[in-house]
């Protein structure tokens, strides 16, 4: 879940913040349903790390 994110222009920031971490495959977001999907490698990163990316941005992301 994400909180705080609005706009469709919120969503891609989040969306970019958390593609460039090194591990991430694919994110997918669904705005009316306040739900970002991410496709990684927890071997690579965490789920903490995704979390503390998106907090970065003023956004609170529920894992």
């Amino acid at each position: 879940m994400l909180k705080g994110a609005k706009t469709e222009e919120d969503y891609k920031r989040v969306k970019e913040a958390i593609e460039k971490l090194d591990g991430v495959f694919k994110v997918d977001y669904e705005m009316a349903a306040e739900v970002v999907g991410v496709d990684y490698d927890d071997e690579k990163v965490s789920k903490e790390q995704i979390k503390s990316a998106v907090d970065s941005l003023g956004y609170t992301l529920i894992v």
